[in-house]
């Protein structure tokens, strides 16, 4: 179970939510929302960072009438954490209603030195080795 989230996943996940706060303020919308994506595949396998950036990605939906958005986040909300308390998650999912919520997708090459210790040799959900 992985309740601490570890420094250089901290770091990592903060510079990236204020990057999202940045592209907001500038209205880069589609920016803003690659930067919670970002910080959803980082936070991801940490229960209370994981419910975090769903919690935003839902605050975001909301601000912008995206139904399809608000709907998926609901749904991520109640069961996110979930999957990160058992280090079961889909590696590499953006977090976002148009991803399937158990897709896994590459990890982005910036972060895969981050998320060198995923597990990407399974198949289905998977964690932190």
């Amino acid at each position: 179970m992985n309740f601490k989230m570890p420094a250089n996943f901290k770091k990592a996940y903060f510079a990236e939510l204020d990057k999202y706060k940045t592209a907001l303020n500038e209205n880069r919308k589609e920016d803003a929302w690659l930067y919670l994506e970002r910080a959803h595949i980082i936070g991801q396998y940490h229960p209370v960072p994981h419910t975090g950036i769903h919690f935003r990605m839902l605050v975001y939906a909301l601000k912008n009438w995206e139904t399809k958005e608000i709907v998926g986040q609901v749904l991520r909300l109640l069961v996110g954490w979930f999957g990160s308390l058992m280090n079961r998650v889909p590696i590499g999912n953006t977090g976002s209603a148009n991803m399937p919520i158990l897709a896994r997708k590459a990890i982005p090459e910036d972060l895969l030195g981050l998320l060198a210790n995923a597990d990407t040799s399974r198949t289905g959900l998977a964690g932190l080795k």
